[in-house]
């Protein structure tokens, strides 16, 4: 297990230097898995970094928007393959999927929603603390993106496995004040898990 969670790290470093969405050169579609298991490019609707997918977990990812607005900052899907390389989650686990990570230096706001068949709900959680170990390694010198992770939450609703670390611009915090910082952190990410669920048990 080890050797896993070190090449999922390394991996993962690699991701973030610099390898982008699989946003074609127009910037007019992105890609996201749709229920069927079938993955290809599909409309969204631009306004400024931000975008709306289009697919089945998009009621999901909406209600959190609609709750949070602005400060909904994950901006850049994961490809089925780069879930994977990030996590160790792999497309026989689930039936459905929603990654998205915002895709810049400054921030690390990430929204990972996953619809685990039956029998991979337990492993798709597993996978998921290992990951978040890892990111609380990775940040362990940056107070900001530490106090993200360390606010983030995994919760098992039904069959969906959610991973949110939300919390938006908190530059306004003194560094020092950490406290403040996950507090206000959990505060979104519970706000947004809140949502979640009454979705997901009535759509």
């Amino acid at each position: 297990m080890k050797k896993c969670s070190l090449s999922i790290m390394v991996i993962f470093l690699l991701l973030i230097t610099g390898c982008g969405s699989d946003r074609d050169p127009a910037g007019d579609h992105a890609y996201v898995r749709d229920g069927n298991g079938e993955e290809g490019a599909v409309d969204v609707l631009q306004a400024g970094s931000r975008y709306k997918i289009v697919g089945p977990m998009d009621d999901l990812k909406d209600a959190v928007v609609d709750i949070l607005g602005e400060n909904y900052w994950p901006d850049t899907l994961l490809t089925a393959e780069e879930l994977a390389e990030r996590t160790g989650i792999s497309e026989n686990m689930y039936e459905d999927y929603l990654a998205e990570y915002q895709h810049t230096e400054a921030g690390i706001d990430m929204m990972i929603l996953i619809k685990a068949k039956e029998n991979e709900v337990e492993n798709v959680e597993n996978y998921l603390n290992q990951y978040r170990d890892i990111l609380l390694k990775i940040y362990e010198q940056q107070p900001q993106n530490e106090s993200k992770v360390f606010a983030s939450r995994i919760e098992v609703i039904d069959n969906y496995i959610c991973y949110v670390q939300l919390g938006a611009d908190i530059t306004s915090f003194q560094e020092e004040d950490s406290e403040e910082m996950i507090a206000h952190c959990q505060q979104e990410n519970e706000r947004a898990l809140d949502i979640i669920e009454k979705r997901i048990f009535n759509p």
